[in-house]
């Protein structure tokens, strides 16, 4: 019998509670937000982009980034 089948014969014989317990988190990875396609990313960058350029969000130097990103460690 193999690991995964042995698990299984385990989790078979569980409460039904506890059994949802131990689901819940596999299901919900699954469920989680899923990443971003590249096309997305880049359709999210060039409605930031707009926006930047309205005004409508601050304009930031990659140096503002640099150190955003030191302070962040």
């Amino acid at each position: 019998m193999s690991t995964a089948q042995i698990i299984y014969e385990q989790y078979k014989v569980l409460p039904r509670r506890v059994r949802q317990e131990l689901k819940s988190p596999i299901v919900g990875e699954d469920e989680a937000e899923k990443p971003l396609s590249l096309m997305e990313e880049i359709e999210e960058s060039m409605k930031q982009v707009k926006l930047i350029r309205e005004g409508k969000l601050p304009r930031r130097t990659f140096a503002d980034l640099i150190r955003e990103m030191n302070g962040a460690k």
